[in-house]
């Protein structure tokens, strides 16, 4: 069994193809870290290192990937998280705590406030899943495995209210990640100072809205084309001021007039139409 690595886990055309993107991304700065999916239709794509058929009766694929990870410490990513900076340090944090992820950053959202089964502290905020590290033992073995049974049975929608209640009740360890591991929110990286850390994972989740989002396949995504200016030149700045970053990452490039204009991309939704 290898020692560490990362999954996806995807089903169904758009989510094979965004997962394809999102490991380019991996690629670009981590190219040495193994990567796998876990899908209903293995892709011809030489991105990932191996690719495993989930089952069709199975939960959802994230919980299975985590399942069945050949990895002693797995980091899993969700098709929309763009990783824009070496993130090994989550493998480091998985060689001390069982399970790592990062707080969901919209704490007063209707899914953030939902309840399974009992009232929380609303200081043990939800752990965000679509960035989730789990090492390998028969504990979280077990965790996960009653996570998707739980989830089936009870027909949830979300997954992640399940996982912050049974994450209460568990004696297993969880380590936070600081927001920069999973930031969803870019009005946060454009208030940021030089004495914050540059974003490690962008979680960008008007990735899966859209069919056009998942091409080209074979390239990894431009993050500049889904931030705003702002955010966009203030992440580059702290590219340049983050003191934690061993190799930065190269900066984004784009603005709002590269990209496809409108009456362009109008032709392209009506051809996909058609076709």
């Amino acid at each position: 069994m290898a020692a560490q690595g990362i999954v996806f886990g995807a089903t169904g055309r758009l989510y094979r193809k965004l997962a394809c993107r999102a490991a380019r991304n991996v690629r670009l700065v981590m190219p040495d870290c193994p990567i796998d999916l876990y899908t209903d239709e293995p892709p011809e794509d030489a991105v990932f290192d191996r690719v495993f058929r989930v089952s069709a009766d199975g939960p959802r694929p994230k919980m299975e990937a985590l399942i069945r990870s050949r990895f002693e410490r797995t980091l899993y990513l969700d098709c929309d998280a763009v990783v824009v900076n070496d993130v090994s340090d989550i493998f480091a944090m998985l060689e001390r705590f069982d399970i790592v992820g990062a707080h969901e950053q919209y704490g007063s959202s209707q899914v953030t406030l939902q309840k399974v089964m009992r009232d929380l502290p609303t200081a043990f905020r939800q752990i965000n899943g679509g960035v989730l590290g789990v090492r390998r033992s028969a504990e979280t073995t077990a965790f996960l495995e009653r996570w998707g049974a739980e989830f089936r049975s009870r027909k949830l929608r979300f997954d992640q209210p399940l996982l912050r209640e049974m994450l209460w009740e568990s004696d297993l360890r969880l380590g936070v990640l600081p927001p920069e591991y999973n930031q969803m929110h870019f009005p946060f990286v454009r208030a940021a100072s030089a004495q914050m850390m540059a974003p490690r994972i962008l979680h960008i989740t008007t990735l899966h809205t859209n069919e056009r989002h998942a091409e080209p396949a074979d390239q990894p995504f431009n993050p500049a084309d889904y931030m705003p200016a702002p955010a966009r030149d203030r992440f580059n700045e702290l590219l340049r001021s983050d003191r934690t970053l061993n190799a930065p990452a190269a900066e984004l490039r784009g603005e709002r007039l590269r990209r496809i204009p409108l009456l362009r991309r109008i032709a392209q939704n009506l051809k996909r139409l058609v076709s």
